[in-house]
């Protein structure tokens, strides 16, 4: 027999943060790709090819984190 609240507990603490690249930036929301798959989340100031950490719906730019540069040739 199942227990709603001991199921409830095993989903709330399965949730970790899941680090993840942004691949499409639309209004407010932001796609990210990520080892899990695509999850499309809120987020605002971030770009595409950003590295974030998703928690609780949100997505946030990983500290520390700096700017690549791209060379055309």
């Amino acid at each position: 027999m199942s227990q709603p609240v001991h199921d409830l507990q095993q989903l709330i603490a399965s949730q970790r943060p899941v680090s993840g690249r942004v691949v499409a930036v639309t209004g407010g929301m932001v796609r990210v790709a990520t080892a899990q798959g695509v999850m499309e989340v809120s987020g605002s100031g971030l770009a595409v090819g950003e590295r974030v950490v998703v928690r609780d719906g949100k997505a946030a730019r990983i500290q520390g984190q700096q700017t690549v540069p791209v060379h055309f040739v």
